[in-house]
């Protein structure tokens, strides 16, 4: 638990990172990771998961979908209790994992909101050559929504 004195103080209490288990959010986790254990801060790792079968199609109730559906959350609560296994391994004291279903930039935004989150973690995934200029789509997004700092690792090295 973070220490109440901190709060107001411009150092995180409450970090929110994304993993989709790729190299490179391995990155971005491993920067929160260091950070949070650094400052004493509390470290949610997020792990997002479509809600939608094959092809995109929306599944509702229990269709043949339901099985894909079952199987992407248990990857993606998998994803996070690895790097919730890594972060605790690297000195953080208080981490929580959550799988989410949704699009990965409305669920971290989502999650920095509900979870009061001070700061947000995410991988710059998709900055290469031409392009490098531009942000990855995931990290595009929040920074135009979030409500909170936000910290974009660089990733594509």
């Amino acid at each position: 638990m973070v220490d109440k004195a901190k709060a107001g103080s411009g150092v995180p209490t409450r970090i929110v990172v994304g993993t989709d288990g790729s190299e490179t959010a391995a990155r971005a986790v491993a920067k929160a990771t260091a950070l949070a254990a650094a400052v004493g801060a509390d470290l949610i790792i997020v792990s997002a998961y479509s809600s939608r079968g094959p092809g995109g199609v929306p599944s509702a109730g229990v269709t043949l979908d339901s099985g894909w559906v079952a199987a992407a959350h248990s990857v993606a609560e998998t994803t996070a209790e690895e790097a919730g296994t890594v972060a605790r391994e690297g000195g953080v004291a208080e981490v929580t994992t959550l799988a989410v279903s949704g699009d990965p930039a409305e669920a971290l935004i989502k999650v920095t909101v509900d979870e009061s989150a001070d700061l947000l973690v995410v991988g710059s995934k998709g900055m290469q050559s031409t392009a490098r200029f531009l942000l990855g789509p995931i990290a595009n997004r929040v920074s135009r929504r979030v409500a909170c700092d936000l910290l974009i690792v660089e990733t594509s090295t």
